[in-house]
């Protein structure tokens, strides 16, 4: 009879989620132990491509593939301390006899017996008649050891070939003492815009936030979206990006491109009264219209792209080089445009379509390299199931679940993030390719990067398709490796990263934090009482009053029941506001954010979690244009008070 563990899960269903690295149980937001069904794990184990009809085969078929595994496919190792790896022989197979070779990034190796780098025998493994010995073995040495950086790792014998790939990583850049200001770009307004921010005024900004001290622009995830409406519903939201390799050709200016002086149907279409009228309409708006605006944009970028694609010129010679450079574009701007089959590198699109979505790309990937290097990005943790990276990164995602969160406090029934996470087996598999190529995508223009939902480098809450969200299960990833990758690439372009790691939090996701030096996200919002009504932040953050998804802090100050806080702070929101960026200011926190919308007492928020279209989420346009705000004498004195505060100055 089979038994079953707390919960009612059947042994075998236990054991295949732990070979799985499932979590049969979690401890909620109030400290309580909740079981996931059987159902739920079954439906997730089957996701990764476990024989869930076939429990105990299944069982006994993973069990000996761990016991036979000689080396692990990814190693992560510190750049600082012991580099030694664990490996696996056959009984029979003598250290002596195998070797064992290290190729840097370079392609140069070092190949040797594996014998005198055994360190010290672990033990003699058997599983069904099958002896396994095991070794530590020193890959680097006291006196040499491994730089930071990627490393193939082979090792030989009788019977044996395989290959590994070992991160040996350096800890995140710790920012210099400063701040920044926060603005999502989709809400900047400029004089002259088409109803919505662009690249160019995202430019000003940065250089007016520089000017007063400021190290920093904030704004929410700059991807492309799915605005076409036509083949799927319209998604606003900037945490479900059609992909996280290229850039949103929403905020792209047009007007500012070369191709324009050699269009005349584009200089006919903007010199037209109905477009200009439409352009009025758009820039009077309060909220951001996503098809509207984007057809705009399109309108006049679909005649350049026909300039640039279809006459010989240094601008062509320069997008064929851009696709050459970026194959991942070349694919995405096909798979917009519906073209199927392959296509050899660096090549234009066969349709105008695809070529105009190649051309768009390219006009983003230019205007936001022109931004400046001043930029505060954030890395959604999932992107759109019906977008571009599930086929460009074939086997990194899984299919038949979402991402999401249980049950907690804020939502009693849990979260449907709508996204397919990635397949822990996956992206192992692959050598974490796609991982690193949307890394390297993003801290390319980032000096500091945000990363949306921080603990899912350890772990992700999954929901079967068609399940409540309450009816989910948590599922491990390899945070050792995922964190080396993140750590190693930051370091390599100098890159900070702050984990969003609010809400209900394993303790090893902040003890992994602190020895990454990754930025903790330390928000206001969540510490303030009447008892404490200023608490100090730790020194390795990034602190703010609020995020995206809370209300302002003109709409937080005044709830009822924040009285006797308010009473604390002098019970008026000006006063308060700057009693709040003072403390956080002078505090100890490396890094702070700063709201410019809270400066001036916006109560319209950018997201309320929970709700939907109606509700105009992401759709919000600031009160303020960027040259009512740099001649703002108030919203100047504020950055400047905080700029002497950051600085530790002495301020009147």
């Amino acid at each position: 009879m089979t038994g079953r563990v707390p919960g009612g899960v059947p042994d075998d269903l236990a054991t295949l989620a732990a070979l799985y690295e499932v979590q049969v149980s979690y401890v909620d937001a109030d400290s309580r132990r909740r079981s996931a069904s059987p159902d739920a794990l079954r439906a997730v184990l089957g996701a990764l491509g476990a024989p869930v009809t076939d429990l105990s085969g299944a069982v006994r078929a993973e069990r000996l593939r761990q016991h036979l595994e000689t080396v692990a496919p990814v190693i992560a190792l510190p750049a600082v301390g012991s580099q030694v790896v664990a490996i696996s022989l056959p009984h029979g197979v003598h250290p002596r006899d195998c070797w064992l070779s290290v190729q840097d990034e370079r392609g140069e190796t070092d190949r040797r017996r594996l014998m005198p780098s055994i360190r010290r025998p672990i033990g003699t493994f058997t599983l069904e008649g099958m002896r396994m010995e095991r070794y530590e073995a020193q890959i680097g040495s006291p006196l040499q050891m491994l730089a930071p950086g990627y490393y193939r790792l082979r090792l030989e014998g009788a019977g044996i070939d395989t290959t590994s790939l070992v991160v040996v990583a350096p800890r995140c850049p710790v920012p210099a003492r400063g701040w920044g200001a926060f603005l999502p770009l989709h809400a900047l307004r400029a004089q002259g815009d088409w109803g919505v921010g662009n690249y160019p005024a995202l430019r000003a900004f940065a250089e007016w936030v520089s000017s007063l001290g400021g190290s920093f622009v904030g704004s929410l995830p700059l991807y492309p979206l799915l605005l076409d409406g036509l083949e799927r519903p319209v998604e606003a939201s900037p945490y479900l990006p059609a992909t996280r390799l290229g850039w949103n050709e929403l905020y792209v200016d047009p007007t500012g491109l070369p191709e324009l002086a050699a269009s005349a149907e584009a200089k006919a279409l903007l010199a037209s009264e109905r477009f200009q009228a439409d352009l009025a309409a758009a820039r009077r708006a309060s909220f951001v219209d996503y098809p509207a605006t984007m057809a705009l944009v399109r309108r006049v970028l679909e005649p350049l792209s026909r300039v640039a694609a279809e006459h010989s010129s240094a601008r062509r010679e320069a997008l064929e080089a851009f696709a050459r450079a970026h194959p991942e574009i070349g694919a995405y701007a096909r798979f917009r445009a519906g073209e199927a089959g392959p296509a050899s590198s660096g090549t234009l699109p066969a349709t105008a379509e695809g070529r105009y979505h190649l051309y768009a790309q390219w006009a983003a990937f230019e205007q936001l390299g022109e931004a400046g290097d001043g930029l505060f990005l954030d890395l959604p943790v999932g992107v759109h199931p019906q977008g571009f990276d599930a086929q460009w990164a074939r086997g990194a995602f899984c299919d038949g679940v979402e991402g999401g969160a249980p049950p907690d406090a804020f939502f009693a029934q849990g979260q449907k993030w709508g996204f397919r996470p990635f397949h822990p087996r996956g992206l192992r598999a692959q050598r974490y390719r796609h991982l690193v190529d949307v890394l390297r995508h993003a801290m390319s223009r980032a000096s500091v990067l945000r990363l949306d939902h921080v603990m899912g480098l350890y772990r992700l809450y999954w929901v079967p398709d068609g399940a409540d969200a309450t009816d989910g299960a948590y599922v491990g990833y390899r945070d050792d490796e995922l964190r080396a990758i993140v750590a190693l690439e930051a370091a390599r372009t100098g890159t900070a990263v702050v984990g969003e790691d609010l809400g209900t939090v394993p303790g090893d996701v902040r003890t992994g934090m602190a020895e990454d030096r990754m930025l903790r996200s330390w928000v206001l919002q969540f510490e303030v009482s009447a008892d404490a009504p200023l608490p100090d932040p730790p020194e390795l953050c990034m602190a703010s009053i609020g995020t995206h998804d809370l209300p302002r802090f003109a709409e937080f100050f005044t709830a009822p029941e924040r009285a006797s806080w308010r009473r604390v702070l002098g019970g008026d929101a000006r006063r308060g506001l700057r009693m709040c960026l003072d403390h956080l200011a002078a505090g100890p926190a490396c890094s702070m954010l700063v709201d410019v919308e809270d400066l001036w007492l916006e109560r319209w928020p950018h997201n309320q979690p929970g709700t939907g279209p109606e509700a105009g989420n992401w759709q919000h346009r600031s009160a303020r244009t960027i040259e009512e705000m740099t001649s703002d004498e108030e919203v100047i004195g504020a950055f400047e008070r905080i700029n002497a505060l950051r600085r530790q100055e002495e301020i009147s």
